[in-house]
C-alpha cells in the first residue's frame, strides 16, 4: 500500500476488498509493509487516517515511535494491517457482496470486541 498519504476509512477498505476480491487472501496478506494511524473515537467511512511505514519501537522502554506523517496529521490511534486484513477476508469469506457500511460495522466491532462479527 502507498505510504505518507492521507486518506478515509473507505479509501481502506475499497483497495483491501478489491484486492482480496482479484488477487486472493494470499496477496492480501503479503502487502504487510505498512501501518494506518487514526485519530481516537468511532470509525466512519468518512474517518481520515493515514497510512505509513510501520512504526519503530524504543529499544529501552519498548515504546511505539509513531511516525512523524501521522503525528503532523493529528493521528494517534495504531492499527497494524494484519487486523484490517483479517476482519476484510473474514467479512468476505461469510458474505462476498458485503457493502461498505457492512465492512465499516465489521471492523468497529472487532475494534470493541476483539472478535469477528458474525453476518
Amino acid at each position: 500500500m502507498k505510504q505518507n498519504i492521507t486518506c478515509t476509512i473507505k479509501d481502506v477498505i475499497n483497495l483491501l476488498k478489491e484486492k482480496y476480491l482479484k488477487e486472493g487472501e494470499q496477496a492480501l496478506y503479503n502487502d504487510y509493509d505498512w501501518h494506518m494511524y487514526v485519530a481516537d473515537g468511532e470509525w466512519f467511512l468518512t474517518t481520515a487516517c493515514c497510512i505509513t511505514a510501520p512504526p519503530t519501537f524504543d529499544e529501552e522502554t519498548d515504546e511505539e515511535i509513531i511516525p512523524n506523517f501521522a503525528v503532523a496529521n493529528g493521528m494517534d490511534g495504531s492499527v497494524v494491517p494484519e487486523i484490517l486484513q483479517d476482519v476484510i477476508i473474514n467479512a468476505l469469506s461469510q458474505k462476498k457482496s458485503a457493502t461498505n457500511e457492512e465492512l465499516l460495522k465489521a471492523l468497529n466491532y472487532y475494534m470493541d470486541k476483539d472478535t469477528f462479527m458474525l453476518f
